[in-house]
């Protein structure tokens, strides 16, 4: 059985505090006299007021609920399965608990502050980078807070972080800049890239990105990393968008003179739709305060996940009553239940056993969460499909996905591997052809890729996307038209699945 020990006892206890927040308190922020920089004191200091001993007692008691469900619903063989990949991600992690890091805290005072504004910069030192970091050698690593912006436009703590190459091609210019969007990391806190040793996306990513020359500006999205009262929000590409436009305008502040004026923002899978949100919400009105981000070139959706609503339910058909492979839908619940805790609630459409390992999947990030629920048969995950219908979900998919189609400020480039088992390719081409059908002077190019897979697509896109992302820069147009094309491999005897890279200081 996975037991409770000092070695994890502190993120539980952090974890049962956000519980607690999200739940007795409705997602908003607590009493200041409830709340709890230091989760070790929800804990110790019982003295202060009744009402902070009450709010502490329903916290004990909600953590050592949840935690007996936990160890009742998932057996022997899943609780070591859980417990193996909890591991594997827990040793990626530079802070163990950023709840306990200086960093990710919000600073006291930020009366006043803006969307846009910066409030935190740090240097990393090279010692810092070579014990906790295993990026490539000759790169630059920064890390910063700033302020994002929520659904009513109001500002909130997001972080980031900022890859420079070792040199400038040409010294007299900034490098290109782009902004990479990542992929599903998990709901906690902990799961920011900028708190992983490798950034989460390593070569898939980054680590491409500035060995090819470009700065890399990488939000984590508002809510990983940095403390907000909605929680992450999961999917949220409308937001998602914001924390793009604005990181890039908070690092201009400090390294402005590295950064060109213009840009392109990539990503994959939630980044990748959040890389097509971005070209659709800087084509919207009033976005004047995201334009400040400079003349964005183009976008690239690498496999992106564009609307859990459908994507969640072809996945259930495609399993035809054997596992569903699924743990982002109960992420994607999760965030649901916080923004609309009034009107949407897990144990409505989750099955005991799914929530019943909430609590455990919230220890770690997507490898925990996939080893949790992804041999679950959808009747094991879901008491039933009816949340499609749920109006706040309908309501969400509008507002915080930003579910289109729309006009598209710039160029983008699509790229999707056909065998895709995450991202369907059918569902991304029919979000392709919607955008071409009501915007068909779209300069927009999905390009489709045989047999190969979600993460395979997160290494053998960028043969593509490099050469893309190159003549945007270098100002060549394109063509005023959608385009569909398919990819011919060179052989029949390429690698089928992706790689993932483990570095290390020598």
């Amino acid at each position: 059985m996975y037991t409770l020990n000092p070695g994890n006892a502190l993120e539980l206890v952090s974890q049962g505090w956000d519980y607690l927040r999200s739940t007795v308190y409705k997602g908003q922020w607590m009493p200041s006299n409830l709340s709890s920089p230091n989760p070790a004191s929800s804990l110790l200091s019982f003295s202060d007021n009744f009402p902070k001993m009450r709010a502490q007692a329903v916290f004990l008691f909600s953590l050592s609920t949840l935690f007996s469900n936990a160890q009742e619903t998932c057996d022997a063989g899943c609780q070591a399965a859980f417990k193996q990949f909890q591991g594997l991600e827990a040793s990626s992690w530079v802070s163990k608990n950023v709840t306990l890091d200086t960093f990710y805290s919000t600073p006291s005072n930020i009366t006043g502050a803006k969307p846009g504004d910066l409030l935190r910069w740090e240097d990393v030192p090279q010692n810092v980078v070579s014990r906790n970091f295993t990026i490539p050698g000759g790169m630059s690593l920064f890390r910063f807070l700033y302020m994002s912006e929520d659904i009513d436009r109001k500002p909130i703590p997001a972080s980031a972080f900022v890859l420079l190459p070792y040199n400038k091609l040409d010294p007299n210019q900034p490098f290109n800049t782009t902004v990479w969007a990542h992929g599903t990391a998990g709901r906690i806190r902990n799961c920011a890239p900028s708190n992983h040793k490798d950034l989460y996306y390593e070569w898939q990513g980054p680590f491409t990105l500035a060995t090819a020359g470009y700065a890399v500006i990488a939000p984590d999205y508002a809510g990983q990393g940095s403390d907000i009262p909605q929680g992450f929000m999961y999917e949220a590409g409308y937001l998602h968008a914001a924390d793009v436009a604005y990181s890039l305008i908070a690092a201009r502040k400090v390294i402005g003179e590295h950064l060109s004026k213009d840009w392109v923002v990539i990503g994959h899978s939630e980044g990748g739709m959040t890389a097509w949100r971005t070209a659709e919400r800087l084509a919207m009105p009033h976005q004047e305060e995201l334009l400040k981000a400079g003349n964005l070139l183009g976008a690239v959706a690498n496999s992106p996940a564009l609307r859990p609503l459908d994507l969640i339910p072809e996945s259930v058909r495609r399993a035809a009553g054997g596992p569903i492979g699924d743990a982002v839908s109960v992420l994607f619940f999760q965030s649901l239940q916080a923004l609309f805790p009034d009107r949407f609630r897990l144990k409505d459409y989750l099955t005991d056993t799914a929530v019943g390992r909430i609590l455990l999947a919230d220890q770690g990030c997507l490898l925990a969460g996939r080893a949790l629920f992804a041999n679950l048969t959808a009747d094991q995950l879901f008491k039933n499909m009816s949340w499609v219908e749920n109006p706040a979900v309908v309501e969400w998919q509008e507002r915080y996905n930003g579910a289109g189609p729309h006009a598209l400020a710039v160029p983008m480039l699509v790229v999707q591997g056909i065998a895709d088992k995450l991202t369907y390719a059918n569902n991304t081409e029919l979000d392709f052809n919607r955008t071409c059908k009501a915007f068909p002077t779209s300069k927009a190019t999905l390009r489709l890729y045989p047999d190969l897979d979600h993460d395979t697509m997160g290494e053998v896109g960028f043969y593509d996307i490099l050469n893309w992302v190159k003549y945007r820069f270098a100002g060549v147009e394109v063509a005023g038209k959608c385009a569909t094309e398919t990819v011919q491999p060179a052989t029949d005897r390429f690698r089928r699945v992706g790689t993932a890279y483990s570095g290390s200081s020598v």
